[in-house]
């Protein structure tokens, strides 16, 4: 197997059909859906496409490694399920070519003016960085996940952590592709909120770099 797509979820029917319908745009080989206790149809409408579905205990970070130690494939794709592709990515040709990690731009949908340019620097912030979050869709070789030794067992920020250590040992790859985004999270309809969201949500991470633990933070980011 060439690549496995990792899923983790909560409570996402709302998003999940159209996530998993996007995948044919990639052409995985396997599918992992790990779901963290949903009370909605999330995991009747997954296994109603065929895709391996795992029960775990909730928190995003152990969802993340447990669909991880399950996976086949050389590279690992680890998803957001209000996430979707949009477009056709040659992701095997990149597979073939050889890389060690990856990411892609984002664009909101429903968006705005604010969002746009929210996302503007959301792109170039990762590019120019090597700072990508989850919702940009982790593609990461297996083997180098696993020598970094994987997500670690947090609430949230577990995104970060891998990517801290992934770009020790390389740049990135990033791929030319947008990955549609939910802006559900961002309230695009509240003035200025987006903006104060992308503000908290930085402060968090400065916080985090300087030692604070995810689990104190997590009250904050909720």
């Amino acid at each position: 197997m060439q690549l496995s797509v990792i899923i983790p979820t909560l409570n996402e029917e709302e998003f999940i059909k159209p996530c998993l319908e996007s995948l044919s745009f990639i052409d995985p080989d396997e599918v992992i859906l790990v779901d963290g206790g949903s009370r909605d149809r999330t995991v009747e409408i997954a296994k109603s496409f065929g895709v391996k579905v795992i029960v775990s205990q909730r928190g995003r970070g152990k969802q993340l490694s447990l669909g991880a130690k399950l996976a086949q494939g050389a590279y690992l794709l680890f998803l957001h399920a209000d996430c979707q592709f949009t477009n056709p990515v040659d992701i095997r040709r990149a597979i073939k070519e050889g890389f060690a990690w990856g990411f892609f731009p984002i664009k909101y949908e429903p968006t705005n003016l604010e969002l746009k340019l929210l996302s503007a620097w959301i792109n170039f912030r990762s590019k120019v960085f090597a700072l990508p979050f989850g919702d940009q869709g982790l593609l990461v070789k297996h083997a180098l996940y696993e020598e970094v030794e994987g997500f670690k067992d947090y609430p949230f920020l577990e995104d970060v952590d891998l990517v801290l250590k992934l770009r020790k040992k390389a740049r990135p790859k990033f791929f030319p592709v947008s990955l549609t985004v939910s802006s559900r999270k961002l309230k695009p309809h509240i003035p200025f909120y987006p903006n104060f969201h992308s503000l908290r949500n930085f402060a968090i991470l400065l916080a985090f770099l300087l030692g604070c633990p995810p689990n104190l933070l997590a009250k904050f980011y909720k």
